[in-house]
């Protein structure tokens, strides 16, 4: 008898993987509308507006302050910080309670309005500054407030759009590969607003001044609502979109009695829903990441520049970081498609890389380096370490935001659980500012160094023995 024919090597692959397209090409065709052109298209009009003022604020507030003080730009960042951290599960908790269209139009609102408003009363204060004609405290604290304002309105918007919209129109047989493809195109699109915003704003301040940049922000942001919102509705008003959207928002009735003995209810408090969660430890360890200051962030910037280091070598370290992030985003679905790796077990891999690139970035901040090498070898050790090290924070930010997508129980309930890991993540990165108020001193920023290290290992065992192993998530 003639044998049976044996699939070449890599066939269930290449099958797998034409399933998949055809999967995604069919739950396109169900919509009568390009959903995730639409929703790619609102996620970057709202992205390149906070990412410009993300990048301008403290610039913004250290030229009111007449350039002599960072008090202003440490208060705007604590004031943020404090905000989510004590708003984050109630934001959540409106969300899970809102309407799949009105939720995420209002939020949006929110946010690119907030945003104008501040950056036109920046742009006024400083303005007026150059006559003596300003009250600093009031224009500072009405700059505060409605970015703060923004902030809450933008956490809003991100939980009904990404938790809630893309899960549920990403729904079926196809939802894994679309979801992750999805995610991981809209995280993309947010690093390359956070690579190219600041550029666009940096120059405007170049060429004209400050107050003009934040002209331009507070443009942009009122620009950027008429077009989210033409692209969400588009969306919801399409017959099959809507339906996903509701049956999404309404799915509590519908599932299977032993889910709703065995799940936690929506009823709960939202602290002990998160806690309750069976991949909580991996979220846990996602908030950790934020008890760092080796980052970008100002404190890391400040102290390499005491090294001496020009700021246009800082701004290229930082723009190839990103550059890192960037493949992350592209790599996750990569791993997921032709690896057949579970979310858990990829976030395993990205976390531990993360750990091992900032050991270079631990020796470059420390007192060796600081006074036995050059300050273009030190900085290089400790920025580059910190650049290489954001392949593996977004691929773990990204893997432990699809387990969160994928297995939050119940789904309805999802908001409030965002909201509680952005409140731990604000609270971690408050923390670590503190930390840096106390040790000021540029001799002492090693400790702080060595201590993120320890936050970042730290984070990556409590994942890996809860929930890193293969076949989780």
């Amino acid at each position: 008898p003639t044998p049976p024919l044996e699939a070449p090597p890599g066939a269930e692959r290449v099958r797998g993987e034409m399933t998949a397209q055809l999967s995604e090409t069919l739950l396109e065709a169900r919509a009568g509308v390009p959903w995730r052109t639409l929703i790619y298209t609102s996620h970057f009009a709202s992205a390149w507006g906070e990412r410009m003022w993300e990048f301008s604020a403290g610039i913004l507030l250290l030229g009111l302050s007449g350039g002599r003080s960072l008090q202003l730009t440490a208060t705007f960042a604590f004031a943020l910080q404090l905000t989510q951290m004590l708003l984050g599960a109630k934001v959540g908790g409106l969300v899970d309670r809102g309407n799949p269209q009105t939720t995420p139009v209002a939020a949006l609102a929110g946010q690119s309005f907030g945003i104008a408003l501040a950056a036109l009363s920046a742009a006024s204060a400083l303005h007026l500054s150059a006559d003596g004609d300003v009250n600093v405290p009031f224009s500072a604290g009405l700059i505060i407030a409605f970015s703060c304002v923004a902030k809450l309105s933008s956490l809003a918007s991100k939980i009904s759009v990404e938790n809630h919209w893309a899960v549920a129109l990403a729904a079926g047989e196809a939802g894994p590969h679309v979801l992750t493809k999805l995610t991981s195109n809209m995280r993309a699109i947010d690093l390359s607003c956070k690579m190219m915003a600041p550029i666009v704003a940096g120059l405007i301040m170049s060429a004209f001044s400050p107050a003009a940049a934040g002209l331009a922000v507070a443009l942009a942001n009122a620009l950027a609502w008429p077009v989210e919102v033409i692209c969400l509705l588009s969306v919801y008003r399409d017959p099959w979109c809507r339906s996903q959207l509701e049956a999404r928002y309404h799915k509590g009735d519908a599932q299977a009695p032993s889910k709703i003995n065995s799940a936690p209810t929506l009823e709960e408090n939202a602290w002990k829903l998160y806690f309750s969660q069976r991949i909580w430890p991996s979220a846990f360890a996602l908030s950790m990441l934020h008890l760092t200051v080796l980052s970008f962030g100002q404190l890391m910037t400040a102290y390499v520049l005491t090294l001496g280091v020009d700021v246009a070598i800082v701004s290229l370290y930082r723009s190839l970081g990103e550059v890192f992030g960037f493949a992350a985003t592209q790599m996750k679905p990569w791993l997921d498609k032709h690896q057949g790796l579970s979310h858990a077990h990829v976030a395993t891999i990205f976390i531990w890389f993360q750990l091992a690139m900032l050991v270079p970035s631990a020796v470059g901040a420390s007192f060796w380096a600081r006074h036995n090498l050059a300050s273009i070898t030190s900085s290089m050790l400790l920025v580059g370490g910190v650049g290489v090290s954001r392949f593996g924070l977004w691929g773990f930010d990204l893997s432990v935001s699809l387990m969160l997508q994928n297995e939050i129980q119940p789904p309805q309930a999802s908001g409030r659980v965002i909201g509680v890991q952005r409140s731990l993540e604000a609270t971690f990165g408050m923390l670590a500012g503190g930390a840096g108020i106390m040790l000021s001193d540029p001799s002492q920023f090693q400790y702080l160094a060595f201590g993120s290290w320890v936050s970042v290992c730290g984070a990556a065992v409590l994942h890996t023995f809860t929930a890193g192993c293969p076949g989780r998530g």
